[in-house]
This record gives structure tokens, sequence and C-alpha cells, in this order.
């Protein structure tokens, strides 16, 4: 009789680390072992004349010398084929066996291991370091953004690099007595706005003289030299992207665009996502919104963060132009990726990249501008006008806001949509070990991208990027 042969080897390893095609036909990995490998199929298998396995590193083997028997198994309840390969090639076995020991390595070091002692052993994450929290928010700007925090730009010189008056600074900005700003001509480019993202900064910049809101941002986040060293902004952001309970309430946004024109900045409005109950309100105020512009014949931007707000804005003419938000324009951000193995290269696109696609979103939704972020790694950015919000970048967000959980419920796991809040991130935040450059704050996570704190002072870095507008919030 002859012996049985089986594969016996690693069962249902993920796909990310091995993954087959049969003839260029893709397969699904059951089994993976040295002498061969399994994989099932609904219908039964032709002729195959060569297998190819991509393994987790980049190695890939083309599987020509084998045998393959195949069986019916139904036990999930309907019949599939089950195919066993048996592989006779030296390059073959030499790559299982390496991806079988890395793969038991993990799941060993899983079990036993904290994650940060895991990342350490298998990415040389620095895990000891992952006990150094800042005492506070105030200790934690100071290092980021206080005396040696960024790297000063050249004496005299301001963000569009061009040679400007001690006055001219931000902070020390030109003023009228009615307080609007001075804006004079320049050859520049670059537009320069701030954002405005919750209640305390609303009501701030209501109550005081634009210049001596501006100084008081830059104190407020331990920035005063990086402040001095900016020029005075011409636009304001107001809303938030993130969270729909920190948007203004529609009597304090039209005060708010009301106090902006008599300040003689343009305005930009961030809306987050859309929740069916926010259709009706949502309406109305862009009808409201609409209004104000034909009155004054003059378009406002609306940056939007849900496909449901860019048909909204869609029905309501040329007044309310839209601009793609950064949840719209995805792109993978998360300041651990530099202890990861691979080609960072191939982040610097995105789908935005595709000019079939930015022909879309123009004749769709009539979307001219789109949002980035600075995100710690160079990006190539289409042809159009391009916003950089700087110096930090979401990593992550969810309606169910682990902050208001940990606050109201005292605990981070039971979380729930808030229908109200009493405004927690107002004096909260998460504070992450200071290496990781992380700020947990509204119900997201956002990393310090620190080329861009430096690069406030280099305006031919988001000029040759294609940026011809930077949005300034420090959170």
């Amino acid at each position: 009789m002859a012996e049985k042969r089986e594969i016996n080897g690693v069962f249902m390893i993920p796909f990310g680390l091995a993954a087959g095609f049969a003839d260029g036909n893709e397969i699904r990995l059951i089994e993976l072992a040295e002498n061969g490998f399994s994989f099932r199929m609904e219908e039964k298998l032709g002729r195959v004349e060569s297998f190819r396995i991509c393994f987790y590193g980049g190695s890939e083997v083309l599987v020509e010398a084998f045998e393959i028997e195949m069986r019916i198994d139904d036990s999930i309840g309907i019949p599939v084929f089950v195919y066993s390969v048996f592989v006779d090639q030296q390059e073959y076995r030499e790559c299982a066996a390496k991806l079988i020991l890395q793969y038991d390595r993990y799941v060993r070091l899983k079990l036993e291991c904290e994650d940060g002692e895991l990342a350490k052993v298998l990415t040389d994450y620095p895990a000891e370091l992952d006990t150094e929290f800042a005492e506070d928010l105030e200790e934690q700007k100071k290092e980021w953004f206080g005396e040696d925090g960024f790297v000063e730009a050249d004496p005299g010189k301001g963000c569009f690099g061009e040679i400007r008056s001690e006055e001219a600074r931000c902070g020390e900005a030109l003023f009228t007595k009615t307080g609007k700003t001075a804006v004079k001509e320049t050859k520049a480019a670059l537009e320069y706005a701030v954002e405005l993202d919750r209640p305390e900064l609303y009501e701030r910049y209501l109550s005081m003289e634009f210049c001596d809101f501006m100084s008081w941002y830059w104190r407020r986040n331990q920035a005063e030299r990086l402040g001095k060293q900016l020029p005075a902004p011409t636009r304001i952001y107001v809303g938030n992207a993130f969270c729909h309970l920190l948007f203004p309430e529609k009597e304090l946004l039209f005060k708010l665009l009301e106090k902006a024109e008599r300040d003689d900045l343009a305005v930009t409005i961030t809306t987050s996502y859309l929740r069916e109950f926010m259709l009706e309100p949502v309406e109305n105020l862009l009808d409201q919104l609409t209004g104000w512009c034909k009155a004054r014949k003059s378009t406002l931007e609306i940056v939007a963060n849900d496909w449901g707000m860019l048909k909204l804005l869609n029905q309501r003419g040329k007044f309310l132009q839209p601009c793609m938000g950064i949840l719209l324009n995805k792109r993978k951000k998360d300041p651990r990726m530099r202890y990861k193995q691979g080609d960072k290269g191939l982040l610097r696109e995105n789908s935005l990249n595709a000019e079939f696609y930015r022909k879309y979103l123009l004749d769709t939704f009539g979307i001219r501008r789109y949002e980035w972020e600075s995100c710690g790694y160079e990006q190539e950015l289409p042809e159009g006008k391009n916003s950089i919000h700087v110096p930090f970048y979401q990593t992550n967000s969810s309606q169910y806001c682990t902050l208001y959980a940990v606050c109201k419920n005292k605990e981070r796991g039971r979380q729930e949509l808030p229908g109200s809040c009493i405004g927690y991130c107002g004096n909260k935040v998460f504070l992450y070990p200071k290496h990781l450059k992380l700020l947990g704050r509204y119900n997201s996570l956002f990393a310090l991208d620190e080329n861009a704190v430096s690069g406030l002072m280099d305006p031919k870095m988001w000029k040759a990027q294609g940026i011809d507008r930077v949005v300034v919030n420090l959170l």
C-alpha cells in the first residue's frame, strides 16, 4: 500500500503573509508547509501548469515541479474541492520554512509579551521610551513649539521667504484702528490661514481684535517664537472635520462670518460627517448660507467630509464652493510607519493623482480645491488648488468618542454615540509617550509632523509640492 502523504503545515496562515496564484488565477491558501500547500475551490480546477507563491517580505517562487491531489470536503454544509500540492523545489522549501519560523515566533511573542515588547522585537520599536510622558498638555506643547521645538527661519524672513519689515510679522501685523488687517499685495502665491475648530476658539475670536486673538493663540500653544516668524493670516477655517458637536451653533456661525467680514478675512467652513438626524438642520443651514452669500454677491468655501454633503452642496448652485475634505481624501498616515519595512515612496500618491478621478469630482460636484495634511513623508500632490493642514495629521477618528467614554463612563471601552456633550475636550486630552509625538483630542488621534513645524519657515517646500494655502492648527 502506498504511503499516504500529508501537507501537515500551518493552517489558515494570514493572507497578507502568503498569497498564491494558479496560472495567474488567485487562490486562497488554507495550509502551508515546507513540502507544499493546500487550497480550496468552489468549482473543480482544470489542468495547472504552474503556481506562483508570494511570501511576506517580497519573495516569490514559481512552482513548476509539483504533484497535486484533490479531495471533496462537505464539512461546511456544501461540497468544496480541496487541493493538496506537494512541491519538490529547494527555493520553495527555504522560503516556506523561513516564513513558518517567523510566524511561529510572532505567535509566541504575541501570547507572551506586551504590545510594545512585541513591536521592539519585530521592528526595533523603542518600547523602553513608552514610559516617558509629559506632565500635561502645556509641557507637551512647550517641547514641540517652544524655544527648541522648531528650526528658526533666517532673520527677517517670513513663511514666504521674502524680506518683511518687523511690524509686518504675525503677532505684530499691520492693523488699522478698526482691527482690519492691512494686507499688502505681494507676488507670493502662498495663502496663510488659521483654523478655529472648537467653541473656545470661536468665543475668543469674537471677543478680541484679530491681532490680539493671534497673539493669544500663539501664547496659548507655547508657540510665541513660531508666531513671530509667520505672516498674518488672511483666512480663517471655521468648524471641525471630525466631530459634528464641535461645529458652531447657527447664530454663533453667522456672528463669526460677520466679524470675519469686518476684519477683511476670507472664511472657509469645515463640516464633518453627516448622520440621518443631521440632514434637515444641515440643509436649512446651507440654504441660509446661500442667502447670506447672495445678499453680498460673494461665495463661501465649504469643506465637505461626507459624500452626502457634496450632494447637498451640488444642489445649491455656485454660491457655496465645495472643497474635498481630508476624511474623503484618504491617505495612509501613522507615526509608527518609520519602524516598519517597505518602500514608503509608494505612499506618495493617492486616488487624487488620477486625472480621471479629479475630472469626475469637478464635473459631478464642482470640486476644485483639495484639503491635505502634512503627514510625515513627502507627498506628490496633483494639479489644482491644494491646501495643506499643518503641523498635525489625523490618524484615526470615531463618532464613538473615547474621551467621552472615559470622562462619562470611566472606561475607554464603554463607548456610545453622544447625542450631546458638555465639551470634555475643552480641557482634557489623551497624552501619549513623548517619542510618538501623539495627542488625543476631540474624538480623534493626531500626530505631529516635525518637518512641517520647521517647514512653516520654508515656503519653497510648499510651493514645490503645488500648495497654495497653508492652514495652521496647533490643537
